[in-house]
């Protein structure tokens, strides 16, 4: 079967089963939501190489990339369906269409789950694919720019935006205590559960104060992955978050630490977020006689500072700036990376969001190979963005 067969059977398969979904909510004649939006850009690459990555050519590492490159690109569209079954149960599902590097869709369900309410006063359980407790809740109440990127526990991969398992959350004090527990297959919701682990994983707000006047929240959380096979491996991490709103002006952060163990026989290193290619020229640059003799524990984390203000006529300033490194403790520790971007925001409409933002990523050790050429020049990209929601 060839590929574009593959794809057409898949967007018809889940054409079915949304249809179906929806025949089903309409008939239990009970309340039914349908919404959905999407992403999309326009990338403009500044650095002489456009958008590179890093190849090996007889034996020396060099940037390849075609200059001045440019592309408009659909990043996300989302199609939610939502029915209120009784006033005890809801269900929602998501389907998520993502383009790729090829320019092919590729077709996911990002949420798919049952929810049961009134069991425990205050409190929901859910079952099936949803958000993490460290997920939506610090997207829109930290972050709050999606259609610009993705959180800093996202974008560096600490975890995904949804996974499989059954949660539970819960409001006390008038919703000024929220907290959200779970166990998950810690997978995430483009991959098959293979059995390797579980994630446990929690977070608890306090929400006080009014948006327009004073509003703080700090978050923490913490999360375990359990390998199944071996109880030396593991992959704890510690979370934090912190926001506060007054007058026009938004203000968060997050911060997350943690600590994965490594087998024996592999590099003492963790991959980071280079562009295509730079990881495997890093790793054949970093002696690879030197083998791990017994399992090593390595640290990793970073941070991230949001920013937004106000201003009339449906205007917003945003920034964000972002330091993660993926080897906080190792010998090999040259791959550290900060991000910022800076950008304004027009929404005439709640259905309409529109900005135009500047993006630069930069590395901590631009000359891979050692060479006196510096094979990983900062990036630095101009962006419009939209969003449309319907």
């Amino acid at each position: 079967m060839t590929r574009g067969l593959e794809a057409m059977m898949r967007r018809i398969s889940w054409a079915i089963c949304l249809a179906g979904f929806l025949a089903f909510s309409l008939r239990a004649k009970e309340q039914v939501n349908i919404s959905g939006y999407i992403l999309a850009h326009y990338e403009q690459y500044l650095n002489e190489e456009g958008k590179y990555q890093v190849e090996e050519t007889g034996g020396d590492y060099q940037l390849e990339g075609r200059g001045g490159y440019g592309a408009f690109q659909i990043t996300r569209a989302y199609f939610t369906v939502k029915a209120d079954l009784s006033d005890k149960l809801k269900v929602r599902l998501t389907s998520d269409v993502y383009t790729d590097e090829d320019g092919l869709s590729r077709v996911f369900l990002k949420y798919a789950y049952v929810e049961i309410r009134r069991v425990i006063p205050a409190h929901k359980i859910r079952f099936g694919l949803q958000s993490p407790p460290w997920g939506g809740y610090i997207e829109q109440n930290y972050w709050g720019y999606r259609l610009v990127d993705q959180a800093f526990f996202s974008y560096w991969k600490f975890f995904s935006t949804a996974d499989f398992g059954v949660g539970i959350l819960g409001e006390l004090w008038e919703g000024k205590i929220n907290y959200q527990l779970a166990v998950l297959n810690g997978e995430g919701y483009k991959k098959i559960e293979q059995d390797r682990f579980k994630e446990y994983v929690g977070r608890i707000s306090l929400d006080l104060g009014e948006k327009d006047k004073f509003r703080i929240i700090p978050s923490l959380g913490y999360s375990s992955h359990r390998w199944n096979d071996s109880d030396k491996f593991k992959d704890e991490v510690l979370m934090a978050g912190l926001g506060m709103d007054f007058w026009r002006i938004h203000l968060a952060g997050e911060y997350l630490q943690g600590v994965y163990t490594l087998p024996a026989e592999e590099y003492p290193m963790v991959g980071g977020r280079f562009p295509e290619g730079a990881v495997s020229a890093l790793e054949a640059s970093s002696f690879p006689d030197r083998l791990l003799s017994e399992d090593k524990d390595i640290d990793y984390g970073g941070w991230a500072v949001y920013f937004n203000l106000s201003l009339p006529h449906q205007l917003n300033i945003f920034g964000r700036y972002d330091f993660y490194d993926p080897n906080l403790d190792s010998d090999y520790d040259n791959d550290a990376q900060e991000m910022w971007m800076a950008g304004i925001c027009w929404h005439p409409h709640p259905s309409l969001w529109l900005t135009l933002d500047y993006r630069q990523r930069n590395f901590q050790e631009l000359d891979l190979d050692g060479d006196g050429i510096d094979e990983l020049e900062p990036e630095q990209i101009i962006y419009t963005h939209w969003k449309i929601a319907y």
